[in-house]
């Protein structure tokens, strides 16, 4: 048998689907490939669950109608007897139909529902992840306490080790995010990490992706105890190893907050115009959301580039304090 499972989603949701991966491979006993995009490969890459990688450079080279009928036609050819999508995305569940397989399940919350074989009700009152554990239903699969795994390779564990020596109280910062209005100010991270420092001692280490360059920079130069700063320097995997190794990990609503839920590093997530019911909060008993309820919350599924009320009260109204007590209570 074989599976193909298409995610070409930001990597915290494709995180969130490595449950999904290995219970479906666990259960069925297939040859279990994935569809990602370019930039999540890596955390795919060595995974006991996955046999197959296959990369959609859909913003990319394989953008356009021409390109996805293409890249179907490419599917077609591998024979998959099962397609599974969790995106929830017209083209996925459209490049699902392509591929030619006789059953492809997904989401009833997809705009492209009408392609599947088996649709699966979207449980608004469940986790994300929950969600995806769901597409396996039809299949008579029903996980229990599924524990994600993210594979990190002998050289990801010896570069950190090696990046990091022998500090071994780590405060993790995650600064950034795609979206502008999930950063919250870069001062006040500097602040909180300063202040766990001089209660407790270790180092603080800033991480994220290249585009959280500029952002992770501030909150270093705002800081008066040095930090460590990876922030565009990491592949996945070795952002993985690192995050790992906290002994607290605060961060925004990003990808990495859900690496530091499946390590269960203690984490401090802070949210700001997304809220916990959208079901993508940190999927760990080892976390607490700090967030300010105000009457415009939620102003958009993943937050909106600028504040549409011009006030951006939702992170500024998050003190230093709020995040600092719930770091003590983490810790």
């Amino acid at each position: 048998m074989k599976t193909l499972i298409i995610q070409t989603a930001f990597f915290g949701d494709l995180v969130l689907t490595l449950p999904l991966i290995q219970s479906a491979k666990k259960n069925l006993g297939s040859d279990m490939y994935v569809l990602c995009i370019p930039s999540t490969k890596d955390i795919l890459e060595g995974h006991p669950s996955v046999d197959g990688i296959i990369v959609s450079d859909k913003k990319g080279k394989d953008k356009g109608l021409l390109n996805l009928f293409k890249f179907g036609n490419f599917l077609k050819k591998e024979n998959f007897d099962l397609v599974i999508v969790p995106h929830p995305s017209f083209q996925s569940a459209f490049l699902s139909y392509l591929s030619g397989s006789k059953r492809r399940i997904g989401l009833s919350n997809n705009p492209g529902r009408i392609f599947f074989t088996d649709i699966v009700p979207f449980d608004k009152e469940k986790h994300q992840l929950e969600r995806y554990l769901d597409i396996l239903l039809p299949l008579g699969i029903c996980p229990q306490n599924e524990k994600t795994v993210i594979h990190t390779d002998k050289q990801d564990e010896k570069w950190a080790d090696d990046a990091l020596g022998n500090e071994s109280f780590l405060i993790g910062i995650n600064p950034g995010s795609i979206w502008a209005t999930k950063r919250w100010l870069p001062e006040r991270f500097a602040e909180v990490a300063d202040k766990i420092i001089s209660m407790r001692g270790g180092k603080a280490i800033i991480v994220g992706g290249s585009g959280d360059i500029n952002t992770a920079d501030l909150v270093e130069r705002h800081m008066s105890s040095k930090p460590l700063n990876f922030t565009g320097k990491t592949t996945l995997k070795q952002l993985s190893a690192l995050i790992k190794r906290c002994r607290i990990f605060i961060t925004n609503d990003s990808g990495p907050m859900h690496i530091a839920a499946a390590f269960d590093v203690p984490t401090v997530a802070i949210f700001g115009p997304t809220i916990k019911e959208f079901g993508f909060s940190p999927y760990s008993k080892n976390s607490i959301v700090v967030e300010k309820n105000i009457p415009c919350r939620p102003c958009g599924k993943h937050g909106p580039k600028r504040c549409p009320k011009k006030h951006f009260k939702c992170m500024r109204e998050i003190t230093v304090e709020s995040v600092l007590n719930a770091a003590r209570n983490m810790l």
